[in-house]
């Protein structure tokens, strides 16, 4: 019987050492080719993550991103278990997780702060925690720092103005930081250019959806005191507020605002104060704040995840609000769907055509998440008394029948990924009920890629 390595979690640093850590880096200036197999456009986590992937296949390819240094902004905190899996193949799974919190759970307190719905932290059949929290701009450059030397060059300061498919391929064009332009020809492009995608507005793709109205200071934290493993939803229509596990030993605070709120001065040390001494558990605890910003959302998801040879992939093909914290683990799928697809049709050794099937799998699941994502803020952030009890007495009688009780601690309402349609074996004959379905991780074994079934 074999047994695991146990896995080493980030240590407790003070703010100072964490500052210095999760710093952001200048990005690499090298030279770009004159053609490649696939131009990735983004070096965000989800670029960053598509040139590892197809590195490791051995695809030739280049990227580019359009700022000078690597993100230094509190976004994206939490990764689940798949995209460690993901991460893992790729050899990078001591690096994260060393950088990372320990896995963590969901905890919603009811308007009073009492239990609504618990959700312990747990390992998933993958062998890794159900999700960690680790600093984006950590993971961005480790992304940046272990990508294979031989699979093509990055560079940043590089802005997308244009592109123009053949039957062979995609024309790009681009310009840096300095003026100079240039065309780069590419078998496949895959845009990775966020919310504002200049690709997905270049395309005249629609962006369908809305704008959430619900403005969230995040505040991140050094030296945190509450160690709590799990994000701790206070569901108080006072103002709403998410605690989250942050790595090395910090903690994330978002803080609901409000349409009279003066979000310069909550922006300050002052309103940050007057905020957790208010609306928070934490008044009187020491705040060693490292970065804060405020941030809007919303729910869209494109009208085509693919035009051509060109491809939609993260927040450029879907958003939507963080309280599921699913934003950048559905980017990490598009990447694990496509990337293959596109290995294999280089060598030949599927047909083109089969690149089709990237919008057709992955579409229903990311519009399964982002409506999950949205549900979970809808009952978070209630800001009427009336409507927050009416959810607290509903949910506190839903938990006295069992199966309903399990199936809320077990986090099974949160939607898994499948495939109902694309490259799948004919399900008429599938007497298991596997086809579709995600194939736990085989541990033991030494596999550089797994598919969906």
């Amino acid at each position: 019987m074999s047994t695991q390595t146990p896995k080493v979690y980030s240590s407790v640093l003070t703010i100072e050492e964490t500052v210095a850590f999760t710093k952001p880096v200048v990005g690499p200036r090298e030279e770009l080719p004159l053609s490649t197999d696939v131009l990735i456009i983004g070096g965000g986590v989800v670029g960053l993550t598509a040139l590892n992937l197809l590195g490791a296949l051995k695809v030739n390819c280049a990227l580019v991103e359009r700022n000078l240094i690597t993100s230094d902004a509190p976004k994206a905190i939490a990764i689940d278990d798949e995209f460690i899996r993901l991460l893992s193949n790729l050899g990078h799974e001591d690096r994260v997780l060393s950088s990372a919190s320990k896995p963590f759970g969901i905890h919603f307190k009811s308007r009073k702060n009492k239990p609504l719905i618990t959700v312990n932290a747990f390992h998933t059949l993958n062998g890794f925690g159900n999700r960690v929290a680790i600093s984006q701009p950590v993971l961005e450059k480790i992304l940046l720092e272990n990508r294979s030397k031989s699979t093509g060059n990055v560079r940043f300061g590089v802005s997308f103005i244009s592109l123009t498919q053949t039957g062979a391929g995609v024309m790009v064009c681009l310009h840096d930081d300095n003026g100079h332009k240039q065309t780069i020809q590419a078998k496949y492009v895959l845009a990775c250019d966020g919310s504002n995608s200049s690709v997905r507005q270049m395309l005249n793709i629609t962006f369908k959806g809305r704008r959430i109205d619900e403005p969230h200071l995040v505040i991140d934290l050094a030296e945190f005191p509450d160690q709590t493993p799990a994000s701790r939803f206070f569901c108080s229509p006072l103002r709403p507020l998410n605690s989250i596990p942050g790595p090395f030993g910090g903690r994330r605070l978002e803080f609901m605002l409000k349409p009279g709120d003066d979000r310069e001065w909550l922006l300050q040390d002052g309103g940050i104060r007057w905020l957790v001494d208010n609306f928070s558990p934490y008044s009187g605890i020491e705040l060693k704040i490292i970065r804060r910003a405020i941030y809007g959302f919303s729910e869209r998801i494109a009208d085509k995840f693919q035009v051509g040879r060109v491809f939609l992939l993260g927040d450029a093909a879907h958003v939507m609000p963080p309280f599921g914290g699913q934003g950048l683990n559905t980017g990490a799928r598009d990447v694990a769907n496509l990337c293959w697809k596109i290995d294999a049709v280089l060598s030949e050794s599927i047909k083109p055509s089969a690149l089709e099937s990237y919008d057709a799998e992955r579409r229903p699941q990311v519009s399964q998440i982002v409506k999950y994502s949205v549900t979970i803020g809808r009952l978070t952030n209630i800001n009427s008394n009336l409507a927050a009890l009416l959810r607290d007495r509903i949910i506190q009688l839903l938990y006295f029948i069992p199966n309903v009780r399990r199936y809320l601690s077990e986090m099974k309402y949160m939607p898994r990924p499948s495939i109902s349609q694309g490259l799948l074996l004919d399900r008429a004959k599938d007497t298991s009920g596997i086809v579709g379905k995600v194939f736990p991780r085989l541990h033991g074994l030494d596999i550089e890629q797994t598919h969906n079934t």
